[in-house]
């Protein structure tokens, strides 16, 4: 997908989202039930953010998301793919974990990155907002990741 816009990386971070939870449903059989049930409730949050994200899409002003080009990803892909390829099914429920945290990383590291390069505050408030929202779930997921560890 070529980015050049702020709706551009809107729509890029839902496509991401729904893929990770597609990935993660799709090698979810192979596991152990303990792993399973680890891997349903990260599903769960992707498709909670692709959700957020895409609201956050929806109520911006058309104006406000056509703007901000980007070089980003050309000098740091973030790999995204159509199809799992069974990325998740020889890992442990930790390098799973592990693997997902990594992406989201990812993804805040460029949010980090655009909002840095702002030049329009609705840019750089709605990439804040993108930031908070992404740091908020990985907490909650690591915590209740956390509680289900101690199950």
């Amino acid at each position: 997908m070529k980015i050049g816009s702020v709706r551009d990386i809107l729509r890029w971070t839902v496509q991401f989202h729904e893929q990770l939870a597609s990935c993660l449903k799709h090698c979810e059989p192979s596991h152990s039930e303990r792993t399973k049930m680890a891997m349903q409730y990260l599903v769960v949050h992707e498709e909670h953010l692709a959700a957020l994200v895409k609201a956050s899409s929806d109520k911006a002003k058309f104006g406000e998301l056509e703007t901000m080009t980007i070089e980003y990803l050309d000098k740091n892909p973030i790999v995204l793919h159509e199809h799992c390829e069974g990325d998740f099914e020889k890992k442990t429920e930790s390098e799973i974990v592990t693997s997902v945290f990594e992406q989201h990383q990812k993804v805040i590291e460029l949010y980090t990155y655009l909002r840095d390069r702002a030049t329009l505050s609705h840019h750089e408030e709605l990439l804040d907002n993108l930031l908070k929202l992404e740091h908020q779930e990985i907490i909650l997921m690591a915590q209740g990741l956390n509680r289900f560890q101690d199950m």
